[in-house]
């Protein structure tokens, strides 16, 4: 079955709370660096927190059990792996 993966803009980032971010699902669409190691492009993260980017975990090594934490991520360098939906207010109807 094939993922549905949704690619998330700025300015849905900066309209969107924490809230509705942290404990999704997400892998990385580009290479990252948290300023001592180089993670590459399509690793599996979970969002932790929404701070000038998504904080983000990623899921532990299927060989050795070890799990990355990296800071300030670009929204832009992700991309979610689940359907998101987010609680946006509808626009309010025009009154006649």
């Amino acid at each position: 079955m094939k993922k549905n993966k949704i690619i998330l803009t700025k300015s849905d980032y900066k309209t969107t709370t924490e809230k509705e971010f942290v404990g999704r699902r997400c892998e990385n669409i580009v290479p990252l660096s948290n300023g001592r190691y180089r993670i590459p492009a399509g690793v599996t993260w979970t969002i932790k927190r929404k701070w000038k980017g998504f904080d983000l975990e990623s899921d532990p090594c299927s060989c050795c059990g070890v799990s990355v934490f990296i800071t300030e991520v670009d929204p832009c360098k992700i991309r979610f792996i689940e359907q998101i939906s987010f609680n946006w207010p509808k626009p309010a109807e025009k009154i006649e």
